[in-house]
């Protein structure tokens, strides 16, 4: 839908030529998490393009329906509409990442909590996913968290599906080995990844082929806009979008009064001042049901391994808990 309405695929067929092209990509990046997305695929009886449309969704939509235009994203980067929204702080209470995740309102009955088992390549997580998909934002039990905003590039390639690249970020023992995944990672379009642990925190803005590292502090937020002028150049921003008066509200609420606790994150991620132009929000009409809205919230307390996440709005509607 999004890749034919918004993006300029012809058709069905051409966005599912456009996902297949980037299994291999996945196949050499991660040999376990490409057997993952098939065996997804098995199961449901679909074909793995059609799960990669489910995991590389906005990419997709930013690539050229054209194949003769693709080119394959760098694994190091040079040097040097509504949306999610992000809020970074340390707290009196532990270090908090925590995140809205905004897409088409019919999305909201399959965001679900993901729990990922040990194994060789990694230690046990929570992800906040959508039902098809590697894992979207989440906590493992390293205390290694990762939260993202999609960012509209100009310079999209082919590229690893970034779900894929969320969970190896997941694998790592600490927020820096996380930041070089990102940071040496073949991902196709615009994204903004937070990354920390209870000791470090980054924040790095990619495009199709630029990699960025943000200064962020005690506190900070982000929303669906680039921050760095490079990475802003190759980027553009919908004229319906929200992301301008999220973040003046997201500055202005951390400015006024630091974040305390998971349970004051959870308040600001429901506020619906500005509606519909506001941190939760639904633009879904019946005659447009993939409008978009807000299809969930996770909360993540690094230093005590609290999880809180819940499905669709959060205005007032408590979150079910979790511990890694």
């Amino acid at each position: 839908y999004l890749c034919t309405r918004v993006g300029a695929f012809p058709d069905r067929a051409s966005v599912l030529a456009a996902a297949e092209a980037h299994l291999p990509v996945l196949a050499r990046y991660h040999a376990g998490l490409s057997e993952e997305l098939h065996g997804i695929a098995e199961g449901a009886g679909v074909t793995p393009a059609e799960v990669v449309v489910a995991n590389h969704y906005t990419d997709l939509r930013d690539l050229s329906p054209d194949p003769t235009r693709w080119r394959p994203a760098p694994e190091k980067g040079p040097d040097a509409d509504g949306g999610c929204s992000v809020i970074w702080a340390e707290t009196p209470t532990g270090r908090i990442l925590a995140q809205t995740w905004d897409m088409h309102a019919t999305a909201i009955p399959y965001v679900m909590m993901l729990h990922v088992p040990a194994s060789a390549d990694g230690p046990e997580a929570w992800v906040f996913t959508l039902t098809g998909c590697l894992g979207l934002t989440g906590m493992s039990t390293a205390r290694v968290a990762v939260g993202i905003n999609n960012l509209y590039s100009t310079d999209a390639t082919l590229g690893v599906v970034w779900p894929a690249m969320v969970r190896r970020a997941l694998h790592q023992p600490t927020a820096a080995a996380a930041r070089d995944v990102v940071l040496g990672s073949p991902v196709g379009s615009g994204h903004h990844y937070m990354i920390a642990d209870r000791k470090d925190a980054f924040a790095i803005e990619t495009s199709g082929v630029l990699r960025r590292l943000l200064p962020t502090g005690p506190s900070y937020c982000h929303t669906n806009h680039c921050l760095d002028p490079e990475v802003a150049a190759v980027s553009s921003i919908s004229p319906t979008s929200t992301t301008r008066e999220r973040m003046r509200w997201l500055e202005a609420s951390l400015g006024a009064r630091p974040i305390a606790d998971l349970a004051d994150v959870w308040t600001r991620m429901g506020s619906q001042d500005g509606w519909p132009r506001s941190i939760t929000t639904n633009m879904s009409t019946p005659e447009n049901p993939h409008g978009t809205a807000t299809c969930g919230a996770v909360a993540l307390n690094l230093d005590t391994g609290e999880v809180w996440a819940q499905a669709g709005f959060v205005t007032n509607v408590a979150a079910e808990r979790f511990q890694v």
